[in-house]
Order: C-alpha cells, then sequence, then structure tokens
C-alpha cells in the first residue's frame, strides 16, 4: 500500500515490511490478501513475513512502528536506532496505535488496512525521507 501511495506521488521511497513477532517465509494470512485485494487492488499473495532484524532498521530511513509497544521492543533490542524509530501515535492527529488484526475476521483487517491507510496517506513524507 504503501508503495502504490508512493508511486502516485511521484516519489522514489520503497518501503518494506517486518514484523516484531513475525515468522520468516510465512505466506500472508487469507484475511490480509483479501483485505487488500477487495479494498485496495493490491496483491499480496506473493507477500512472505520477516523478522525486523538489524540489517532492515540500518538501511531504513525511518521506521515506524505500528504500536508504541513495538517501538519500545525495538528499540530495546537495538537502542542505536532509536533515533530513527517512531510509533504510528507519536505523528499527532488521529494517529493511534494499530494493533495487529493476526487471526481475525476479515472485517478486522479491513479495518486495519484503512487505518494503515489513513497514516500513509496523511503523513509527512517529505519531512522524513
Amino acid at each position: 500500500m504503501a508503495n502504490n501511495i508512493f508511486a502516485s506521488r511521484g516519489m522514489s521511497a520503497v518501503a518494506a515490511s517486518c514484523g516484531v513477532f513475525a515468522i520468516d517465509d510465512a505466506d500472508a494470512s487469507r484475511n490480509a490478501v483479501a483485505a487488500m485485494e477487495n479494498g485496495w487492488s493490491v496483491d499480496i499473495s506473493d507477500h512472505r513475513a520477516r523478522i525486523a532484524r538489524e540489517e532492515y532498521l540500518q538501511k531504513a530511513h525511518i521506521v515506524i512502528a505500528m504500536t508504541a509497544g513495538h517501538k519500545n521492543g525495538l528499540c530495546s533490542v537495538y537502542p542505536q536506532y532509536t533515533d530513527k524509530i517512531y510509533a504510528v501515535r507519536e505523528f499527532g492527529g488521529d494517529c493511534r496505535d494499530i494493533d495487529d488484526p493476526f487471526g481475525a475476521n476479515l472485517e478486522i483487517y479491513q479495518e486495519c488496512a484503512k487505518q494503515i491507510e489513513d497514516f500513509l496517506e496523511n503523513f509527512d513524507w517529505e519531512g522524513y525521507l
């Protein structure tokens, strides 16, 4: 979703996804695939999960954790990158934690995707990239 938004705005930025509790190389869940296809016409059927690792944090310009707990966990394991790790809720306005919908029904996945889209559409990317 982020990469589609970047492309639509003519931005050369590239987003990548990592999980704090991910299982490396796991398929995207059925409901995640359905939510992205139905609501946003984004095909993530080939997406594979990957756990957040130092090499990914080192290369990133900015790391945006979906929850304050995820941010705190990353900062405790990788304190050398705390200056570029943020939680969604830190950006003010309507921003709040976006809970992981793992195992939930399609409606919850769609709500999560909508929250992510709202954040991505309203974030001041130019100030961070």
